[in-house]
Formats: structure tokens, C-alpha cells, sequence
């Protein structure tokens, strides 16, 4: 029996196997279709708007349209809309600003022309601001150098008073306000001076080195020819500033000496002028001479008195005495001895000598040592003020030595020129700058948003 069971399958024929093989083709088809059947979401989903769409499904066009449409953020997941959310913001903070500035340097903007003046501020005696050791290290202007008026004259340059100056030599207002001149750089007539002010210093740049002392100034213009007569009038404009610094400086440092000679000019001519009133009060030129003679004659008077004496002395006993001579001789002492004594007085002043009335009625009202005292007085004041002026007048000569070589001048080395192309605008390096600008501020905002985005989780 077993071996008739064997026999038996073994004898099964092919025929018999075919429904076999359509079964199996059956379920795998059944099962194709159950994963091609879409997937039922429940109504109250949050993604019940969402539709799956396999990649052979074509049977649900509108979402296929969704998805590809960047600026529709319903039934979208979170993924997707942050996706979408960094394109259109990338659209708008990157894309359309770089489109609009790369059509505005490549397209519109017009031609500027450069030209570019050197110069230096330098002292008569050869020093600079280079030769400023400290101002060179630290970058800083120090009183007393050039540095100080290269600072004043390249803010001198971008002010009012030079854009004033050139509206009324070279009419720059309608230069700047030309119809063929783009809209950003046109000018508008109307604008206050306080704006005018501020688009000059639009078109001009000044440099300074601190090691060199070398000033560079740019100026930029829309024509070449107007370019060069702004650069030879800013230029003008800025050496007549530093002969002005420079009078100024030189008349400020003379001036004090000026005013000490003044003053004591001044004080030279009151105390001559009291000279002179005491010389025409006293009737005397020199006191001192009249003292001299006055010593004199009191040494003549006491010489002629010792000879009264001594003669009187010899008389004494060998006559009588109240001789003639005797008598003569004594009374001639007693003159001799008041007029010594009166000379002595006048001298030293102890009780005032009034002399006999003259043709101008006019008394002594002093003595001799009185009015040697007065005169000494005003001689020692006089030789004071003649000596505070000389020295006066040697240093307004040493502050005008000093002032000269302190003057300033202006050196160019590289005067005004005519340019013959225009370098502004520089249209594919602004717009790659622009494009690289508005990419990292975009990229900022991206990050910081995402880093308070997690910090809030």
C-alpha cells in the first residue's frame, strides 16, 4: 500500500498543477491592490486636508498642484512649512532686493568720474605732523603741530562754507541736479543747505596718514571737465585755509609781545612825563648838580672860616680886642658860621628855606634832600621802564623770529587732473557685495529664529 501511494503522486500530471498557480497569482494581485487603495484618515484629523499621493497615483491632480505652489501653506506638515516658509523669505529678503540692486548698478545708474589731490601740510622750518612722534604711535593730533590743521582743513573741505563757495564759482547745484544724473544721485534744488551739505560730503572723501602727514582728497563728478574744476577749486580753497591758519597763528603769537611793549611804552612815557613836571615845578634839571654845588660851597665856606679862625687866632693877645681888627675878624666868623649852618640846613631839609621873592613871585617850597629824594625816585622808576621796554622789544623781535617758522604752507605733490574713465559706480562688485550682504542678514534672522524657536520648546 505504500508503495502504491508513492506511485500514485508521483504519477500526478502537469495539468493538475495549473489551478495551483492561479491562486498564488491571485492573492499576490489582491495584495497589490490593498497597498494601491489610499489610506482613510479619520474626520477629525489635523491632516484631514493633507493628502498622501503615492508616486503611481494619478488620480488626485489638485494636491499635486499644492505641493508644487511654494506660497500655499494649508494642510501642509511642519517640515514642509518650514521649508517653504525659508524659500519665500529667502525670495523676498535675498532674491528681489539682489534682482533690484543688480538692475539699478548694471542698468540705471550713471557714470561718476574720480579725481584724486595729495597734498601735506608743512611748517616753514620743514617740520610736519609725521615729525610728531607721540601723534604718529597713538594716532591722536597734538597742540602745536601740523596735525591739529590737517584735521581742521579736511573738515574744513566737506562744511558748508566750501559747498557755498563752489555754488557761487561753479554752479554745482545744477551740475548735481542734471535729468541725465540717476534718480538716487539727482539732486533736488529744493533741499536745504543742511542737505546740500550732506550730499557734498557724499562726493568728497579726505584721508589722512598720521605717519606720512599726506592728505588725500577725492572728489567725484558726473563729467570729467567738472570734475577736474572741483578738484582745482577744492584745492584753492583749501591753501587759502591754511594761509589764513597760518597769518592767524603768527598774529596770535606776536600779539601778546606787541601788547608788553605797548605797556611798557606806555609806563616809559608817564614816568618822562613826571620828569618833566618835576624839573619845570623845581626849575631844576638835576637836583644832584645842585647838591654837588651846594657841598661845594660849604666846603668854601668852612675853608674860608678855618682862615678867619686861624687869623684870629694869631691876633688873639698881641692886640687889644676891641680893635678894629679883632672886632672885623669875629664878625666875620659869626657870618661864615650862619652861612654854613643855612647851607647845612638846606641840604638836609630840617626846617624849610624860604628864599627872597622873585620878578614871578615864586617861593622854594622844599629842600635840597627832599627834592633829591623825589628826583632819585623818579630816575630809579625811568631806568626800570627804559630797561622793561627794552626787554620788550627784544621779545616781540624773538616772537616774530619764532612766528616765521612756525608758518604753514600747503605741499602738493599730486595736483588736480582730468580723468578719462569713470571708476563709479563699481556695478559688479556692488552687486556682488549687495547680494553677500543681504545673504548673512538673511542667514542671521534664519538662525536666530530657529535658536528661539528651540529655546521655547
Amino acid at each position: 500500500m505504500e508503495k502504491g501511494t508513492t506511485t500514485n503522486v508521483a504519477k500526478i500530471r502537469p495539468e493538475e498543477s495549473v489551478p495551483q498557480e492561479k491562486a498564488v497569482q491571485r492573492r499576490r494581485a489582491a495584495k497589490v491592490k490593498q497597498i494601491e487603495r489610499p489610506r482613510k484618515l479619520k474626520p477629525n484629523s489635523k491632516n484631514a486636508a493633507s493628502i498622501v499621493t503615492l508616486p503611481f497615483d494619478n488620480g488626485n491632480e489638485e494636491q499635486t498642484a499644492r505641493s508644487r505652489n511654494p506660497f500655499v501653506f494649508s494642510g501642509l506638515r511642519p517640515q514642509e512649512l518650514r521649508r517653504r516658509v525659508l524659500a519665500v523669505s529667502f525670495i523676498l529678503m535675498v532674491f528681489i532686493p539682489s534682482l533690484l540692486g543688480a538692475s539699478y548698478f548694471l542698468l540705471i545708474a550713471s557714470e561718476r568720474y574720480s579725481s584724486t589731490i595729495g597734498f601735506s601740510v608743512r611748517g616753514m622750518d620743514g617740520t610736519s605732523a609725521g615729525g610728531d612722534f607721540l601723534g604718529a604711535l597713538t594716532g591722536l593730533a597734538s597742540v602745536g603741530t601740523t596735525t591739529t590743521d590737517s584735521f581742521i582743513l579736511m573738515d574744513y573741505l566737506e562744511g558748508r562754507e566750501v559747498v557755498e563757495r563752489l555754488s557761487l564759482d561753479l554752479n554745482i547745484i545744477d551740475h548735481f541736479a542734471d535729468n541725465n544724473i540717476d534718480f538716487i544721485y539727482r539732486l533736488d534744488t529744493q533741499l536745504p543747505v543742511e542737505e546740500l551739505v550732506s550730499y557734498w560730503q557724499s562726493m568728497i572723501s579726505t584721508s589722512f596718514d598720521n605717519t606720512s602727514s599726506i592728505i588725500e582728497v577725492e572728489v567725484q563728478a558726473f563729467t570729467p571737465e567738472m570734475t577736474e574744476k572741483i578738484a582745482t577749486q577744492v584745492l584753492a580753497y583749501g591753501s587759502e585755509l591754511v594761509n589764513t591758519l597760518s597769518q592767524n597763528a603768527r598774529r596770535d603769537a606776536v600779539k601778546f609781545a606787541e601788547e608788553e611793549v605797548r605797556r611798557a611804552e606806555l609806563r616809559l612815557k608817564i614816568i618822562r612825563m613826571r620828569m618833566k613836571e618835576f624839573r619845570s615845578a623845581e626849575s631844576s634839571i638835576d637836583p644832584t648838580k645842585n647838591a654837588e654845588v651846594q657841598i661845594e660851597l660849604i666846603a668854601g665856606l668852612e675853608k674860608q672860616l678855618l682862615d678867619t679862625r686861624s687869623r684870629l687866632a694869631t691876633l688873639v693877645g698881641t692886640i687889644d680886642e676891641s680893635s678894629p681888627t679883632i672886632r672885623q675878624l669875629r664878625k666875620q666868623e659869626d657870618v661864615l658860621i650862619k652861612q654854613i649852618l643855612r647851607k647845612r640846613d638846606e641840604i638836609s631839609g630840617k626846617e624849610p628855606v624860604h628864599l627872597e621873592q622873585t620878578e614871578g613871585n615864586t617861593d622854594r617850597l622844599s629842600s635840597l634832600s627832599s627834592l633829591l629824594a623825589n628826583y632819585e625816585e623818579l630816575v630809579v622808576e625811568q631806568e626800570f621802564a627804559q630797561q622793561a621796554y627794552t626787554a620788550a622789544l627784544a621779545g616781540l623781535e624773538r616772537s616774530r623770529a619764532e612766528a616765521d617758522r612756525q608758518q604753514r604752507y600747503l605741499a602738493v605733490f599730486n595736483p588736480p587732473s582730468k580723468p578719462e574713465e569713470a571708476i563709479y559706480p563699481r556695478r559688479l562688485i556692488n552687486t556682488l557685495i549687495l547680494f553677500l550682504g543681504l545673504l548673512a542678514v538673511w542667514a542671521l534672522c534664519t538662525v536666530i529664529t530657529y535658536s528661539i524657536r528651540d529655546h521655547l520648546k
